[in-house]
């Protein structure tokens, strides 16, 4: 995967993170080429993220559907750094923890000369 694919995916993951959609993930896993399924079974393992059953199932039903084993090929081809993911993700989702409305202009007490 290049970088902007990771952070494509690092973005679907943290969408998901709130909204979580199994066909979603499938229908991605199509798109990617399987880099969401290998994302899937790495997220389902993490102490984190959550929807760990659910994204077992994604997992494992596209396992079963690829013998080629393409998503998991990814790793040890050194495409997939689960580190680095990690770090990704977790931005993201820390991202959308933050306050949309601006900060207000700091004011200076009345009297305050500059």
């Amino acid at each position: 995967m290049n970088s902007e694919e990771s952070k494509a995916l690092a973005q679907f993951c943290a969408d998901q993170y709130y909204a979580f959609d199994a066909r979603a993930w499938k229908r991605r896993s199509q798109y990617d080429h399987h880099a969401s399924t290998l994302a899937a079974l790495y997220l389902s393992m993490t102490s984190w993220y959550g929807h760990e059953s659910e994204l077992e199932r994604v997992a494992a039903d596209a396992r079963a559907l690829n013998d080629s084993g393409d998503a998991f090929r990814l790793e040890h081809e050194g495409r997939f750094d689960p580190a680095q993911f990690s770090t990704m993700v977790r931005s993201e989702i820390a991202k959308r923890h933050l306050p949309t409305a601006e900060i207000p202009a700091r004011r200076e007490p009345r009297g305050a000369t500059a």
